[in-house]
Protein backbone atom coordinates (compact mmCIF):
# COMPACT_ATOMS: atom_id res chain seq x y z
CA UNK A 1 0.00 0.00 0.00
CA UNK A 2 1.30 3.30 -0.92
CA UNK A 3 0.18 6.05 1.19
CA UNK A 4 1.30 9.63 1.42
CA UNK A 5 4.56 8.56 -0.04
CA UNK A 6 5.54 5.56 2.08
CA UNK A 7 4.87 1.87 1.29
CA UNK A 8 2.81 0.33 4.21
CA UNK A 9 2.62 -3.61 4.24
CA UNK A 10 -0.88 -5.20 4.89
CA UNK A 11 0.66 -8.12 5.87
CA UNK A 12 2.51 -6.78 8.61
CA UNK A 13 -0.88 -4.55 10.30
CA UNK A 14 -2.65 -8.39 10.19
CA UNK A 15 -0.07 -9.52 12.06
CA UNK A 16 -0.39 -6.59 14.67
CA UNK A 17 -3.93 -7.21 14.69
CA UNK A 18 -3.52 -10.76 15.12
CA UNK A 19 -2.08 -10.53 18.44
CA UNK A 20 -5.42 -8.53 20.08
CA UNK A 21 -7.34 -10.79 21.92
CA UNK A 22 -10.82 -9.71 20.53
CA UNK A 23 -9.69 -9.99 16.51
CA UNK A 24 -10.45 -13.23 15.35
CA UNK A 25 -8.88 -12.08 11.55
CA UNK A 26 -7.96 -9.17 9.92
CA UNK A 27 -7.41 -7.80 6.12
CA UNK A 28 -5.49 -4.53 5.62
CA UNK A 29 -6.45 -3.13 2.05
CA UNK A 30 -5.46 0.06 -0.01
CA UNK A 31 -8.45 1.96 -1.29
CA UNK A 32 -7.96 5.01 -3.42
CA UNK A 33 -7.86 8.50 -2.03
CA UNK A 34 -7.07 11.75 -3.32
CA UNK A 35 -4.82 13.51 -1.15
CA UNK A 36 -2.82 10.08 0.12
CA UNK A 37 -2.94 7.98 -2.96
CA UNK A 38 -3.77 4.85 -0.99
CA UNK A 39 -6.15 5.43 2.86
CA UNK A 40 -4.94 2.10 4.96
CA UNK A 41 -8.35 -0.22 6.24
CA UNK A 42 -8.37 -2.59 7.83
CA UNK A 43 -10.79 -5.51 7.80
CA UNK A 44 -11.56 -7.28 11.30
CA UNK A 45 -14.03 -10.04 12.68
CA UNK A 46 -14.39 -9.71 16.15
CA UNK A 47 -14.27 -13.11 18.12
CA UNK A 48 -17.46 -13.97 19.97
CA UNK A 49 -18.35 -12.00 23.20
CA UNK A 50 -15.75 -9.30 22.10
CA UNK A 51 -17.36 -5.79 21.38
CA UNK A 52 -14.89 -3.73 19.33
CA UNK A 53 -14.80 -0.26 18.03
CA UNK A 54 -12.89 1.42 15.72
CA UNK A 55 -10.91 4.12 17.79
CA UNK A 56 -9.94 0.83 20.63
CA UNK A 57 -8.50 -0.76 17.54
CA UNK A 58 -6.75 1.95 16.07
CA UNK A 59 -4.94 2.75 19.91
CA UNK A 60 -3.82 -0.84 20.23
CA UNK A 61 -2.01 -1.11 16.43
CA UNK A 62 -0.65 2.46 17.27
CA UNK A 63 1.47 0.99 20.49
CA UNK A 64 3.43 -0.99 17.96
CA UNK A 65 3.73 0.64 14.42
CA UNK A 66 4.42 3.84 12.88
CA UNK A 67 1.88 6.27 12.97
CA UNK A 68 1.84 6.03 8.88
CA UNK A 69 1.09 2.87 9.38
CA UNK A 70 -2.01 3.02 11.82
CA UNK A 71 -5.22 1.99 9.63
CA UNK A 72 -7.17 5.21 8.54
CA UNK A 73 -10.27 3.17 9.07
CA UNK A 74 -10.99 0.18 10.51
CA UNK A 75 -13.79 -1.92 9.61
CA UNK A 76 -16.03 -4.43 11.04
CA UNK A 77 -17.24 -7.32 9.31
CA UNK A 78 -19.19 -11.25 9.85
CA UNK A 79 -17.10 -14.13 8.49
CA UNK A 80 -19.83 -14.72 5.93
CA UNK A 81 -19.75 -11.30 4.46
CA UNK A 82 -16.02 -11.64 2.98
CA UNK A 83 -15.19 -12.72 -0.37
CA UNK A 84 -13.29 -16.06 0.35
CA UNK A 85 -11.52 -18.41 -2.20
CA UNK A 86 -12.09 -22.41 -2.35
CA UNK A 87 -8.97 -22.76 -0.54
CA UNK A 88 -10.63 -20.15 2.61
CA UNK A 89 -8.18 -17.06 1.51
CA UNK A 90 -9.61 -14.00 1.40
CA UNK A 91 -10.29 -12.43 -2.13
CA UNK A 92 -8.37 -9.34 -1.71
CA UNK A 93 -9.22 -7.64 -4.91
CA UNK A 94 -13.13 -8.42 -4.13
CA UNK A 95 -12.41 -6.84 -0.42
CA UNK A 96 -10.82 -3.93 -1.66
CA UNK A 97 -14.31 -2.81 -3.97
CA UNK A 98 -16.24 -3.84 -0.67
CA UNK A 99 -14.26 -1.60 1.24
CA UNK A 100 -14.90 1.03 -1.37
CA UNK A 101 -18.39 0.66 -1.27
CA UNK A 102 -18.75 0.61 2.21
CA UNK A 103 -16.88 4.12 2.67
CA UNK A 104 -18.73 5.47 0.19
CA UNK A 105 -22.23 4.78 1.58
Amino acid sequence: IKTGGANVSPTEIDAILAEHSGIQAAFTVGVPHDALGELVVSCVISREGHCLNEEGVRAFVKESLASFKVPRRVLFFAEAELPMTGSNKVRRGELKELVIARLDA
